[in-house]
């Protein structure tokens, strides 16, 4: 594990660096009392604020997965570092205990864009708009309007999609100056139940040599940039995420404490706890790597059920969404529970494969079906802000109001089934606006 996420107890230069975005402040405390022999602190990343769950003190968290019954919340510091070999972290955590709360692996991750084994595109996005129950959220007068809407992805083309600002991994970054490419195709598919929302940019995969990666340390720093607006801003925030861990080969193993597929304890599962905890409707795709048709990139042992829901895309908090045609065909490549973190994802599934944005022959992968789902969100969110309706609340509304494709109820293909607009409103009790009479 050559680079690690180091996680590290409080101080106030861990702070200044946090505010101001610069490793500057904290490089003096963490080579006096951090650094050990054959570990190097990454100078290109500034320390990133992460709120996890705790016993008592600054000891790891004492809670059971992510029953977080009688803890409470502290604030850590992620930094990121370069390690020659094992015995150089064993050194870490064992001669700066005082100071490390742990330490991490930093995989890479992905976007998720797919074809479907080839097969031309199912529909286009009014049969989508159609098949969502987006007529009825707009004669409730529901279009996302003052809802933002980050969209955590490769960055957006702003002349395509507005954008209200944005946040990147390397200074100097405009919101909207991508080319159209994923996170283009992510932002018109939010727009289709939500097309008021204000979009904002989150460029985490940036283009590195004609291919989209990302360490999983990028999005902790994304993720901590969202719970500080979130918190300034409360009430109605959500976040897509159409990207994830295709290959665990990169991950320390199952079990490990450096693990970020199946451990709770990993800095960006607690992160993203933070978040949903800060008010935000948090999605995820649920992965590409179902057994009937999973993306090239899936690692060996890493498609089908049980195999193919990794870390945060499994994580309890959020909503992970598989995909479907707008036939109602569950496309082969959505991957399937039981989910490493929480056994029972996905939680819905939305639509996919179909003509949309045009940055594809067809928007495709659970890379679309997320965002599709998350602009349902955003509509309702115009409507409820999360002081009315908490993230947990409308996560079950949306569960229990999904149409279940078989009858036969949840299921670790399509969790509760297809997310439906018209009946989460019905749930709600929101009626039709009144037409205004003619003057």
């Amino acid at each position: 594990m050559p680079r690690c996420i180091v996680l590290i107890r409080s101080h106030e230069l861990l702070q200044e660096g946090w505010r101001k975005r610069s490793f500057g402040p904290a490089g003096p405390l963490l080579d006096d009392r951090v650094k050990v022999a054959g570990v190097r602190f990454d100078e290109a990343y500034h320390p990133v604020e992460v709120w996890r769950r705790i016993g008592g003190g600054d000891d790891p968290p004492s809670a059971s997965g992510f029953n977080y019954a009688a803890v409470g919340p502290a604030v850590t510091y992620a930094v990121r570092a370069d390690a020659d070999d094992a015995d150089a972290i064993e050194r870490l955590r064992r001669d700066r205990r005082s100071e490390v709360v742990g330490v991490f692996a930093d995989p890479v991750v992905s976007p998720f864009p797919s074809a479907y084994c080839g097969e031309a595109a199912v529909g286009a996005t009014d049969d989508v708009a159609r098949a969502l129950g987006v007529p009825a959220l707009s004669r409730a007068g529901l279009t996302g309007e003052g809802v933002h809407v980050a969209v955590v992805d490769t960055g957006i083309d702003g002349s395509r999609i507005p954008v209200t600002g944005g946040w990147a991994p390397t200074l100097g970054y405009v919101p909207g100056s991508t080319a159209p490419t994923h996170g283009t195709m992510v932002a018109y598919d939010v727009r289709i139940a939500a097309p008021d929302a204000q979009i904002l940019d989150y460029a985490l995969l940036r283009s590195r040599a004609g291919t989209w990666a990302a360490f999983l340390s990028d999005a902790i720093a994304a993720f901590a940039d969202l719970v500080e607006r979130v918190n300034g801003s409360p009430g109605r925030w959500v976040v897509n995420n159409s990207w994830g861990l295709f290959d665990r080969a990169s991950d320390a193993p199952v079990g490990s404490p450096e693990n970020y597929s199946a451990n709770p304890d990993h800095p960006f599962n607690q992160i993203t706890a933070a978040l949903v905890a800060a008010g935000a409707d948090v999605f995820f795709a649920a992965g590409n790597c179902g057994a009937d048709c999973p993306d090239g990139r899936c690692g060996a042992g890493d498609t089908g059920p049980g195999a193919s829901i990794h870390g945060a895309n499994s994580h309890p908090d959020v909503v992970s969404v598989a995909a479907v045609t707008v036939t109602d065909r569950r496309l082969g490549y959505s991957s399937q529970g039981p989910g490493a973190l929480y056994s029972r994802k996905p939680d819905l599934a939305g639509f996919s494969h179909f003509k949309g944005s045009g940055v594809y022959p067809a928007d495709g992968g659970t890379s679309a079906a997320s965002p599709v789902a998350a602009g349902v969100a955003a509509a309702l969110r115009q409507g409820f802000a999360s002081d009315r309706l908490a993230p947990a609340q409308l996560k079950g509304l949306l569960q229990r109001t999904a149409r279940d494709i078989g009858g036969n109820g949840w299921d670790y293909d399509l969790g509760y089934g297809v997310i439906d607009a018209a009946a989460a409103l019905q749930a709600l009790g929101v009626k039709p606006l009144k037409k205004r009479a003619p003057a």
